[in-house]
């Protein structure tokens, strides 16, 4: 059977002769590769990362109110996000969002 972390073990290797990760993402990738039973920690591993964000989720829901919400994902193609990086598109870019989807109720 596949599993990510197979899948990835299987072609490491090949990927670094042809792409330079930094020297974190290394790092994260080789702790997938050799954690067994949810022990390396990393957010990228499919079986501690899901921990991860079970416990992120977690912790957020101690403080956060408990009211009736809708979860977006908004994407930007990716030659505009050059444009994101500055912090007054960011706003234009989420006031804009608000505005359209508060108009769809």
């Amino acid at each position: 059977m596949y599993s990510v972390r197979k899948i990835v073990k299987e072609n490491w290797q090949s990927y670094l002769q042809t792409h330079k990760p930094t020297t974190y993402q290394k790092a994260e990738i080789e702790k997938m590769i050799g954690c067994s039973k949810s022990s390396c920690n990393s957010r990228i591993c499919s079986s501690c990362g899901k921990r991860y964000a079970d416990d992120w989720s977690n912790f957020l829901s101690t403080f956060l109110p408990s009211i009736p919400h809708r979860h977006f994902v908004l994407t930007v193609p990716s030659s505009l996000r050059i444009l994101l990086r500055d912090w007054n598109n960011i706003s234009i870019f989420m006031r804009s969002s608000w505005d359209f989807f508060g108009s769809c109720r």
